[in-house]
């Protein structure tokens, strides 16, 4: 969001004349917000952690460990 957008939500927080305790509870609330979504920021995967995670899937196949797509479909429509 640009700087003159982020002006204008501020202005119109501020018209709204809230009390200092309004005003906390929302700077709280907007910070526990930031702070979630910055935790959910994923790492990319190295070539190495790519080819391990494909091996391990051929493996699993390989084993009989797998559902075919009519298998997940229902799975789906049952949860």
């Amino acid at each position: 969001m640009s700087n003159a957008a982020l002006q204008n939500v501020w202005q119109t927080i501020l018209s709204f004349d809230l009390t200092a305790a309004n005003k906390r509870w929302l700077a709280e609330h907007l910070l526990e917000q930031a702070e979630s979504e910055s935790k959910v920021a994923l790492e990319p995967y190295t070539m190495a952690e790519i080819e391990m995670m494909a091996e391990n899937g051929r493996r699993q196949i390989a084993a009989g460990q797998y559902f075919s797509s009519e298998q997940v479909l229902q799975m789906c429509e049952e949860a």
